[in-house]
């Protein structure tokens, strides 16, 4: 956790130490910043193991649905820097999980006093993640006229942590009955989540930006998210090696959640102040606000070369 910890920090302040020493930082930190909001749906597809040796998945997960938050600053290169908060809902169940090791075999639910007995199963899931991201917008598309238009492409990529909140349970209330097991079979992070319970996380992206003016755009974006956890599916990941005395030894399998991702969202554009340019007798003259990917074309005449404004 120790290292996690570094290493997002480090993330963290590095572009910012490292901008900072340029004058353009210093002068323009205020200029092209934008807020906004994604929506859209999740599938959680496979969990991979950290040595990337197998791919598994012991539940059968649905499509979900997410959200998220981000500000972002972007610099005159096209690069950017910014945060984001993302909510991930998941939930998929298991009609017969009589191969599943964990509860077949653990001692949490096989012992003494209760015994897992294979009836079908759900898991409820819901995620918090903080990233740091690094983008870059493309130049915008051209028509056939070589005139530029409101649409260009992104890529972006963020690490952060994630923190989860998980239950797993009978679907059929009557089997905790039968078994003499607790109502959950599993629960854990639900509510405030504690620092243990987060997890570093990884995502990669690609989208469209439509400027439909110079304060706001719409987007369309696929990313891949990445969770250093095994228990996104409610499900401890364990191989099991049957002893020829039928003992069975259970060994964690740590992996990787792989979980793509289509959003759409709506973001504004900003300075944060207006620049006063001068001062006179006359009157007071202020910066007016500039989006560079913004291009709408002036109406002319069947004579008259188009041009462009806003650039």
């Amino acid at each position: 956790m120790r290292k996690t910890i570094i290493i997002l920090s480090f993330a963290l302040f590095l572009p910012v130490i490292l901008l900072a020493r340029t004058g353009n930082l210093n002068r323009d930190w205020y200029k092209n910043w934008h807020v906004g909001t994604n929506g859209g749906i999740n599938i959680f597809t496979t969990e991979i193991k950290k040595d990337f040796s197998r791919v598994s998945m012991d539940m059968n997960p649905k499509p979900n649905g997410m959200f998220s938050l981000h500000l972002d600053k972007i610099f005159n290169n096209n690069f950017g820097v910014g945060i984001e908060f993302e909510k991930n809902f998941f939930a998929g169940d298991k009609t017969f999980p009589n191969k599943i090791n964990w509860l077949v075999y653990g001692s949490r639910f096989n012992n003494e006093n209760s015994t897992f007995i294979s009836h079908p199963v759900y898991f409820r899931t819901n995620t918090s993640t903080w990233f740091v991201n690094f983008h870059y917008n493309f130049t915008n598309f051209k028509d056939e006229y070589d005139e530029y238009l409101d649409f260009n492409l992104y890529v972006k990529a963020g690490i952060g942590f994630t923190s989860i909140g998980v239950e797993l349970g009978y679907k059929n209330p009557a089997h905790y009955i039968d078994t003499y097991l607790p109502n959950p079979l599993y629960e854990k992070g639900q509510g405030i989540h504690s620092f243990k319970d987060m997890y570093g996380t990884f995502h990669i992206g690609t989208g469209l930006n439509y400027y439909l003016s110079p304060r706001f755009s719409l987007n369309a974006e696929l990313s891949l998210l990445f969770v250093s956890n095994d228990y996104l599916d409610g499900i401890h990941n364990y191989e099991a090696t049957i002893m020829p005395n039928n003992q069975v030894i259970l060994n964690r399998q740590e992996a990787y959640a792989f979980i793509p991702e289509l959003k759409i969202g709506i973001s504004y554009h900003f300075n944060w102040f207006k620049r006063k340019l001068n001062e006179s007798i006359w009157g007071q003259s202020y910066e007016e606000f500039r989006n560079k990917f913004y291009h709408r074309k002036k109406k002319t005449n069947k004579n008259e070369e188009p041009t462009l404004e806003g650039m």
